[in-house]
């Protein structure tokens, strides 16, 4: 939260600051509205609102010096005349906020989005002021009235005054109020507002044009209204999904609409999926019907700029290659540079099945022409739609109840049953079992999974950035016990945790150095057991799943060594499926998940980056992805530059210090400190080092 004074501004020479005076311009759909001086008998309330021709009004009250007894009322007739626009109301004096505080009403049905508030320092006594915004400081607003600052003036605290602290208790109480689209762009735009997109309220808009639809969706699609949307879909329908944003465990109402659009539509095609869409929530036999992808996001690296990039890939251009397995080849915008793309297991199945679509130049024609229309020259679906579908009267007979009898029966039965075995067992949560010849890829299950399972190819692995965290799944291959494929998927999402710090980090030495020290191997290795994956009982699967699980282990092991306590220690959640084997018994199927919280992403994304001095030269905590290059690989500390006191005893730039002695390095810490241990002493010292090019050295320092 910001709690930068701001200055009041300066009023224009012969301007007396107690006269009434407004200032209206308009922002396209927004009028906006500054109030001046003393609220009197000069200020006409009704007119005022009468002469504004929009629906959404800002007004600042900045300048507002006082509420007279008739401004009062005024207020009040400019409230009741704009009752049905949607108004909010910026910069609020301090004044014009004990007013609102003291007079029930004053605030009418205005979103009050920012207001002043005064500081005084207690040692030199000059008066500051900050503007807060309620939308972004919501959760701070009650801890105000105990809370200084530094003053800039001579370093005294200051603290805040003129309010009382109930007031800000009410401020927090209130509800959480929507931002027009548009109002937001102006507050961003023409106020500097560091407010972001609401992502939580859902619109939908449409242009139609001979037999095609174009939908641009924007907000979150779990609170989509499937049936009203399908209803606004016609013909060859085009979604927009630019503006869109998806939780992987909450696509139900995307499914809904999905199947009744593929019920009554010729095609319907995705346009701009976000990334992460197409494996969570594109399902494959759709694919194989009437959906077809037209281009979706693909994350980038560019090892020049330092910067990863989410590029759209456009399907029919690249589908080849997108068939394939292979990322198409893209240049960085900034540089010109060649961008690299490593694509995830989930994400390389999912291309793989991308189905072709008939060139119709109509369609393509139609679909520039109404992407580039803006948003107020579309129709509203949801605004013209009626609020509830009509349905179709309710049938009953003794039979309908005859046969609701008897599952609920039947499915009481099986619940005891599960139940029963459940208990049995004495596992910490129940799981499916589901019979299937071994010797062929495994049928999809006939019981529900957790919500957050969105892909079940064996030996997989993926994260995605939920809104206050990131949630990472790994998934095992077919193994004989449980314990087996628990430990396998653990592994395998910790590695993909581990990829994903990695694409976080920007520090140019990790970009140039690391990276591509662990991007081939890594992409090599996952290559080839997917290029195996549909022959699984063949020795290339099982040498290539060995591989992978002997690296992954390996990744998991260095990253809870070298991660502190950002390291989630427990899984968030698991869940298993057993499965008939092909010489007997049964194999087991384990997803697991791990939740790791922002704020500890940016610890592990800063233990990796960060440097440590060591006797002159610098050393950062190995990366545990490294692992991937070497199987003799531990970790350790990574120098990034080397002085002559360990560069003459043969030690160079990147190379790895695993152990120091016979203990093992950790991290970067760890080596610095055991190395100041040793200077304290008298005898040699002797280092195991990677180079990463050769077998692991045991080189010996020497004192000077």
């Amino acid at each position: 939260m910001s709690m930068t004074p701001m200055a009041p501004k300066a009023l224009p020479q012969g301007r007396n600051p107690n006269k009434f005076a407004f200032e209206k311009s308009t922002w396209g759909g927004v009028t906006y509205l500054t109030l001046r001086g003393v609220l009197d008998q000069a200020f006409d309330g009704r007119k005022l609102a009468e002469a504004i021709h929009t629906q959404k009004v800002v007004v600042s009250l900045r300048h507002v010096r006082r509420f007279a007894s008739w401004g009062m009322s005024e207020w009040m007739d400019f409230l009741q005349v704009s009752a049905a626009r949607d108004l909010y109301l910026v910069e609020c004096s301090t004044y014009a906020m004990s007013q609102i505080n003291l007079v029930t009403g004053l605030l009418g049905h205005g979103k009050l989005v920012s207001f002043h508030a005064s500081y005084r320092c207690g040692s030199c006594g000059e008066a500051h002021e900050s503007l807060f915004l309620i939308p972004r400081d919501r959760l701070a607003i009650r801890e105000l009235p105990g809370n200084t600052y530094e003053c800039s003036t001579c370093g005294g605290r200051a603290r805040l005054e003129e309010y009382p602290a109930a007031f800000f208790d009410t401020i927090a109480d209130r509800p959480d109020f929507d931002i027009d689209d548009e109002v937001l762009a102006f507050f961003r735009s023409q106020l500097q507002y560091g407010l972001a997109p609401d992502l939580s309220r859902f619109r939908a808009h449409r242009r139609l044009h001979k037999g095609y639809s174009y939908l641009r969706l924007s907000g979150s699609l779990a609170t989509l209204p499937s049936e009203r949307l399908v209803a606004a879909s016609e013909g060859t329908t085009v979604v927009d999904l630019a503006g869109a944003v998806f939780d992987p465990g909450d696509l139900t109402a995307w499914q809904a609409y999905v199947r009744g659009a593929l019920a009554k539509l010729r095609s319907l095609q995705l346009l701009d999926c976000p990334l992460g869409f197409l494996e969570h929530a594109v399902a494959p036999e759709d694919l194989r019907d009437k959906l077809k992808i037209r281009t979706f996001a693909l994350p980038y690296d560019c090892l020049r700029c330092e910067t990863t990039v989410n590029q759209m890939v456009d399907v029919a251009e690249n589908l080849e290659q997108l068939v394939g397995g292979i990322a198409p080849p893209a240049l960085c915008a900034t540089c010109g540079s060649a961008l690299m793309a490593i694509p995830t297991a989930s994400q390389t199945a999912s291309m793989r099945i991308l189905p072709a679509r008939d060139r119709d130049p109509a369609l393509d024609k139609f679909l520039a022409a109404a992407r580039a229309e803006p948003l107020d020259k579309l129709e509203n679906c949801l605004g013209a739609l009626p609020a509830k579908l009509p349905t179709a009267p309710a049938r009953t007979s003794r039979t309908v109840f005859a046969v609701l009898a008897l599952a609920l029966l039947v499915i009481g039965g099986l619940a005891v049953m599960v139940v029963t075995l459940w208990r049995q067992r004495g596992e910490p949560a129940p799981a499916a079992t589901a019979q299937a010849p071994a010797t062929a890829p495994k049928p999809p299950p006939t019981f529900e999974r957790p919500a957050w399972i969105m892909s079940d190819i064996p030996s997989s692995a993926y994260c995605h950035d939920m809104i206050n965290r990131l949630m990472c799944i790994g998934v095992s291959s077919y193994r004989p016990t449980r314990d087996e494929a628990v430990a396998e998927a653990s592994d395998a999402a910790l590695d993909e945790l581990v990829n994903s710090i990695g694409l976080k980090i920007s520090d140019p030495f990790f970009r140039e150095t690391v990276m591509p020290g662990y991007a081939g191997p890594r992409a090599k290795a996952l290559s080839a057991l997917q290029a195996n994956d549909l022959e699984q009982t063949s020795p290339a699967y099982a040498a290539a799943a060995d591989a992978v699980a002997r690296a992954r282990r390996r990744v998991a092991e260095i990253l809870r060594a070298s991660g502190g306590a950002a390291v989630p220690s427990q899984r968030s959640d698991w869940y298993w499926e057993e499965y008939a084997a092909k010489k007997g018994g049964t194999e087991t199927l384990v997803f697991v998940r791990y939740d790791v919280t922002l704020d500890a992403l940016k610890v592990l994304v800063e233990k990796y980056s960060a440097t440590t001095t060591v006797m002159g030269s610098t050393a950062t905590t190995a990366f545990p992805a490294l692992a991937w290059l070497d199987a003799d690989f531990t970790g350790g500390a990574m120098l990034t530059r080397v002085a002559h006191a360990l560069s003459d005893a043969g030690i160079a730039g990147s190379n790895v210090v695993m152990a120091v002695g016979d203990q093992r390095v950790s991290d970067a810490t760890s080596f610095a400190r055991r190395l100041e241990e040793w200077k304290q002493g008298t005898a040699a010292l002797q280092l195991t080092v990677a180079s990463g090019e050769g077998p692991v050295r045991v080189i010996e320092l020497k004192r000077r």
